[in-house]
């Protein structure tokens, strides 16, 4: 049995990600962006803090996208740490480029849209 991929699947606005054994899907919608956008004062600071490794911000990150509040946000702070902050920081900069771009899925070489890695050479 093959372990299941962290790459991130994206669809309709919804991209789905692996944490700690469950796939979360972080939703790319206003309350997800103007939560975001409050707490750090703009994508920009999210983007900064993300790749400085920042464990707070990954959470909040993550719980604003997926709706979490209260416990079920504890738990995505305890799900990330299992997961680790190393593998799900370029998770949360690949879905905050997915916000800024308005639930679009990137178009990238390295990424089709179903999360997949694409062949050398297939754009997504």
């Amino acid at each position: 049995m093959t372990a299941p991929s962290t790459a991130p699947r994206f669809a309709h606005g919804v991209m789905t990600i692996h944490l700690d054994g469950d796939d979360v899907e972080l939703f790319a919608n206003v309350r997800a962006s103007r939560t975001i956008c409050r707490l750090y004062g703009g994508l920009n600071q999210a983007f900064t803090n993300t790749n400085a490794f920042d464990f707070d911000t990954l959470v909040n990150v993550v719980s604003a996208a997926a709706g979490r509040v209260g416990k079920a946000a504890e738990a995505t702070a305890e799900a990330i740490f299992a997961e680790g902050v190393i593998t799900v920081a370029p998770q949360v900069l690949l879905y905050l480029n997915f916000l800024a771009g308005g639930g679009k899925a990137p178009k990238s070489e390295s990424v089709k849209a179903d999360g997949e890695a694409a062949p050398s050479g297939e754009a997504g």
